[in-house]
């Protein structure tokens, strides 16, 4: 094993923190699409965030997976 940088998540962080944005977003789409609640200004900045969550997670993943083929951290 050799040494980490530790500013970067792993790609099993990566994953989990994708996996709660998906769980985010799937929660307030339900929320409006199922249960019938109206899509405020707060839905929208909400779902604006969990779209950006995702993004960064996708990009660290990716991250993660290219120093992992480097070889460095």
């Amino acid at each position: 094993m050799g040494n980490r940088d530790r500013k970067w998540p792993t790609k099993g962080q990566a994953l989990i923190m994708g996996l709660f944005a998906l769980l985010f977003l799937a929660s307030n789409a339900v929320a409006v699409l199922w249960e019938g609640r109206p899509a405020t200004g707060f839905y929208w900045v909400m779902q604006a965030l969990n779209l950006a969550f995702l993004v960064a997670s996708l990009w660290l993943y990716r991250r993660a997976v290219k120093s992992a083929l480097k070889g460095t951290p």
